[in-house]
């Protein structure tokens, strides 16, 4: 994904609702990032081959075991041997064994911003030259200049706060796998999910 980078000026006032707007898409923007992010990773997913070893087989056979005990004659116990047998390995995607990637949701986001609002009478004129007199709620930052020339005593930092939690990927994102198994006596079709 592209790095960018954002160069601007600061602003000594900006309209609350621009300000508020600019936040939200903050946020919008990164929940797309998170987004486009886990669909690469599902593309990366299903080109990258792995082998699996498909199954194990386990034998347990009979081993008796003579267990020697001191003063007395040994005694003969029931004993038993695993033998783990694994199936040659098959090659398939990273994808069709089961790797998925993770996605993530914003499933809550609370900012709280320490401003300075102004309220100031605004004149609007559209595009028939007709005039609208309102008022219209500006925000400015509280920084030293602010404190020192108006003696405005508030903390001048802005808190963040945001919840991200993974989650199930969208079944639209997600291939369906279909299975024709031509060992039985008619061949079955499986499709998932």
């Amino acid at each position: 994904m592209p790095q960018t980078t954002q160069v601007g000026s600061e602003l000594q006032e900006a309209g609350f609702g621009d300000t508020l707007y600019s936040i939200a898409k903050g946020i919008a923007d990164g929940q797309r990032a998170l987004d486009l992010a886990a669909i690469q990773t599902l593309i990366v997913l299903s080109n990258t081959p792995v082998d699996i070893i498909p199954e194990v087989t386990e034998v347990i056979t009979a081993q008796p075991l003579t267990v020697p005990i001191s003063g007395q004659p040994s005694i003969q116990v029931t004993g038993a041997r695993v033998t783990a047998n694994p199936s040659d390995p098959v090659q398939m995607s990273a994808l069709q064994a089961g790797m998925l990637p993770t996605f993530y949701q914003f499933t809550e986001a609370t900012v709280q911003l320490k401003l300075s609002i102004q309220l100031r009478e605004t004149t609007e004129v559209d595009a028939t030259g007709n005039q609208r007199v309102g008022f219209s709620a500006f925000a400015s930052q509280v920084n030293f200049r602010t404190q020192n020339t108006y003696s405005y005593q508030v903390d001048a930092a802005a808190n963040v706060s945001a919840t991200l939690k993974p989650v199930p990927p969208n079944t639209r994102v997600l291939p369906a796998t279909i299975l024709v198994n031509t060992l039985t006596g008619k061949p079955t079709v499986n499709v998932s999910p």
